[in-house]
């Protein structure tokens, strides 16, 4: 899976910083010379050029099977649709766009593209959960009842095993992995950032919880808050 990113404003550098960090190939492409300067060392590919001149684009591999384009464009309505009319004539199959309102959404839809994204919703909705679940540290929604969450170590936990708090039976609920190390100074105290703090392995019965773990956990809605209220995290 690769990845192609069209406008690096705040949102559009932080994307590809993300997804590259994270092992994938990162294309990126915008008409300012010294935002692609910047991070051009930090993906697989950077290209300065207007994207809403279709020769431009037509230089990118945007049309494989496993190439998802970004429309990250925002501080611009008519370069955004635009761009994204000529990405979906060109036969782009995996195409985002960056929606700005709900008239953008509604014009977007007309041209017939179907994924659209919000940043400021999405940054709401994850500053959102963080106030109404308070003691998640991190809340990925799976559906409407069931969601991934980071959750401080309870200080009774310390020194235990997993087997020992046995915690699917206890509390119905699932450990996945577990957070340990320092976690990265950029994130640490950005309530919307994605943690950076290192991962154990898949957990086995005998692994001893230490202090300052963080457990990625999964289950539903309520009992993971009555889990964090049961320790009072």
């Amino acid at each position: 899976m690769k990845f192609v990113i069209i406008g690096l404003g705040q949102f559009g550098r932080a994307l590809a910083l993300h997804l590259s960090d994270s092992g994938f190939e990162v294309t990126i492409l915008d008409q300012k010379e010294s935002v692609v300067e910047e991070i051009k060392n930090y993906v697989a590919d950077a290209h300065i050029g207007d994207a809403t001149d279709i020769r431009v684009l037509r230089r990118l591999d945007l049309v494989g099977d496993d190439t998802y384009v970004i429309v990250a464009v925002g501080e611009c309505f008519e370069r955004n649709i635009l761009i994204t009319a000529q990405l979906k004539e060109l036969g782009v199959k995996h195409l985002y766009a960056r929606s700005v309102n709900e008239l953008h959404g509604k014009v977007l839809k007309l041209i017939g593209i179907s994924d659209l994204f919000r940043v400021e919703d999405v940054a709401a909705k994850q500053l959102a959960d963080r106030f109404i679940n308070e003691g998640l540290m991190r809340l990925r929604r799976i559906d409407a009842t069931h969601s991934l969450a980071d959750v401080r170590l309870p200080d009774d936990w310390i020194g235990k095993t997993l087997q020992e708090v046995n915690m699917r039976k206890q509390y119905r609920l699932n450990l996945l992995t577990v957070r340990r190390g320092k976690m990265s100074e950029s994130t640490a105290d950005d309530v919307l950032a994605q943690p950076e703090q290192p991962v154990i392995d898949t957990p086995g019965p005998d692994m001893q919880f230490q202090k300052g773990d963080v457990l990625v956990i999964f289950g539903k809605d309520d009992d993971l808050s009555g889990f964090v209220k049961k320790f009072d995290l």
